[in-house]
């Protein structure tokens, strides 16, 4: 079984700081929306987040690199099969379970559809009544499995093959970062030692998609 952790991940609702902004007003009225219930998103909020956060535009709101990702996991052999668990730790300390069988919207509208939901409800729903998705308070720490091995992923890591992640047989939890530059705000480095997979910077998708591809390794099915 693998459980993948994304830790201290820039998922989030527009913070109650930048509902007043002209450009998020503007993408509000024309989604008739509240700007309090939509996903912020920088690939069209970049210059609001840039007055909000100057500097960090970047980097905060990136729903976009969660619709990549999770297309790679929930699409995934290993997912189909029943070894992956993705859970996702936000910044704001929520913690998002997803269920194995919750598939991912090809359209990136209708993704962000879905994650406005979840975080403005708590959850989503299947219309027959199954959780697909659903949010709870949480630190990062509070998902660790006593019973799992734990890897840190981090370029601050000792480096090693993604071939050598997994050497023996039995449950992992693997934390990955959440976030498209820098480094964790959770205090992850008190609690467990970083390993590398690669002598640069990757994208979350890539990394996911290296660790399933070593765990599908293990587990026979490649």
């Amino acid at each position: 079984m693998l459980q993948l952790n994304i830790i201290d991940s820039e998922l989030e609702l527009v913070p109650e700081e930048m509902c007043d902004d002209y450009q998020i007003r503007k993408i509000a009225n024309t989604r008739n929306k509240r700007p309090e219930d939509m996903i912020l998103d920088s690939n069209y909020m970049h210059g609001a987040i840039d007055r909000a956060f100057p500097g960090k535009s970047n980097r905060v709101g990136r729903p976009d690199i969660f619709y990549h990702l999770l297309n790679v996991t929930q699409d995934s052999i290993l997912n189909r099969l029943g070894y992956l668990e993705t859970i996702i730790h936000t910044k704001n300390d929520e913690i998002i379970r997803i269920n194995r069988e919750t598939r991912i919207p090809k359209s990136y509208n209708r993704f962000i559809g879905l994650m406005e939901k979840l975080l403005r409800n708590g959850k989503v729903e299947s219309p027959d009544g199954k959780i697909l998705m659903n949010v709870e308070k949480g630190k990062w720490d509070s998902i660790i499995h006593d019973s799992y091995d734990s890897i840190l992923l981090s370029p601050k890591g000792a480096k090693i093959k993604p071939s050598n992640l997994f050497t023996r047989k039995t449950d992992f939890s693997v934390f990955i970062g959440g976030f498209s530059e820098g480094d964790f705000v959770s205090p992850v480095y008190k609690k467990l030692n970083p390993i590398s997979i690669f002598d640069d910077e990757l994208t979350i998708w890539t990394v996911g998609w290296e660790i399933l591809s070593s765990m599908e390794t293990l587990e026979g099915i490649r």
